[in-house]
């Protein structure tokens, strides 16, 4: 898809729709949803973002507003969209409609959206991502507005499942993965930290609750125009050009777990998968050690090159010294290369034999036994410091 179709179907919509206002400096958030045929949620989700607090008082309208995409929809949603703008007239939601054929997936939607809240807010203000089917807590703005003096350029906030509607086995999977992505983040923030996301933080990174600055949405490109996966396409852009992520505990949302895919390979279709109990197998406690090393090695040598380092890196990963060398070459820091091995690892045989994946429930528990021995080992150094502490004061 052509981002120069994007650009003019986002000038289309302005000069169509009539109900937005001038943009105004003092606007800081601005919330967008894509919706297609969401008749059944979207009344709920306006609603919690028609009632947004700060402490024990509302948010003030004139620090945020909510745009939403109805995007080829044959239900109600825009019947109620246009509804509720009539009974909330001083909540600053604008809603558009469009049939254009090049609006043909999520990702295309997002884009018109985010395209066009990036015109209307200042480089410090930020473009937030949710969905039509998704709950904002009550806080959920007034969170964003606290973050965004804080030197971040996007915030991954947390993601709590509606579970409603699921069969046991997919609530079964569906706990498991998010208990295991939460020890793979704790591991990771232990070997290799990042300053701007320290432990405690989630593992969640996905389109019904993150914000990225505007400055940065607008360096970086925008979010890709794809058909699955654009929020962590947009993830992973950030991350490979430098700039700082943080996995808030605040805000915070709920989403709903409809099984009824819309894309394939959403997340839908990993509840599909778990209602049938088809799991998959994933990294275990020595693979994820090795590659949080080799990524921590990484860091430190595009500060400061070393062949012992590289030679540890190209060790650890199974990757020939002329290929590391070429990737090292081709990646200008050390974050974009970290991305690039993500997916690479993936598929790199020598590295998944010497490393096999395992089911999730040995990963869980061999995470868990790593975090009951850490914790253990630091119970038993803070207890002999403190006795070394009282020994020093009878001296």
């Amino acid at each position: 898809m052509r981002i120069e179709s994007i650009s003019k179907i986002v000038t289309e919509l302005k000069a169509f729709n009539h109900q937005i206002p001038s943009v105004s400096p003092e606007i800081k958030l601005s919330a967008c949803i894509p919706a297609r045929n969401e008749a059944q949620t979207i009344w709920k989700t306006l609603t919690a973002l028609a009632n947004q607090l700060s402490g024990d008082k509302a948010v003030s309208t004139q620090l945020y507003e909510v745009l939403v995409l109805c995007n080829h929809c044959d239900d109600h949603t825009v019947e109620l969209c246009k509804l509720f703008q009539e009974l909330n007239p001083a909540f600053p939601f604008y809603y558009y409609v469009t049939t254009n054929p090049v609006i043909n997936n999520v990702g295309a939607a997002r884009r018109v959206l985010m395209d066009l809240a990036s015109e209307r807010l200042n480089d410090t203000g930020f473009i937030i991502m949710t969905d039509a089917d998704t709950i904002a807590d009550k806080n959920w703005l007034e969170s964003f507005l606290k973050l965004q003096s804080e030197p971040i350029d996007l915030v991954c906030g947390q993601i709590t499942p509606d579970m409603k509607g699921l069969n046991a086995e997919a609530k079964k999977n569906l706990f498991e993965n998010r208990h295991y992505l939460d020890l793979v983040s704790r591991l990771e923030s232990e070997i290799y930290p990042q300053q701007s996301d320290p432990w405690p933080r989630h593992s969640h990174n996905s389109g019904p609750n993150m914000a990225i600055r505007n400055s940065v949405y607008k360096n970086i490109g925008g979010i890709p125009p794809i058909a699955c996966l654009e929020d962590i396409a947009l993830y992973q852009k950030v991350i490979s050009s430098g700039y700082a992520i943080k996995h808030a505990m605040e805000p915070k949302v709920t989403t709903s777990c409809r099984s009824s895919s819309r894309v394939q390979g959403g997340f839908g279709s990993q509840i599909q998968n778990w209602s049938a109990s088809k799991t998959e197998n994933v990294e275990g406690y020595d693979k994820l050690r090795e590659r949080f090393t080799a990524f921590a090695e990484i860091e430190q040598y595009y500060s400061q090159t070393s062949e012992e380092l590289r030679n540890s890196i190209g060790h650890r990963l199974k990757i020939q010294k002329q290929t590391l060398l070429s990737l090292i070459e081709n990646h200008d820091s050390s974050n974009s290369l970290v991305i690039y091995l993500e997916k690479f690892l993936k598929v790199h045989s020598p590295w998944n034999a010497a490393h096999p994946d395992i089911s999730i429930t040995e990963a869980i528990e061999e995470l868990e036994n790593h975090f009951s021995v850490f914790s253990q080992t630091s119970k038993i150094y803070s207890s002999a410091r403190s006795e070394l502490s009282s020994l020093k004061r009878f001296e």
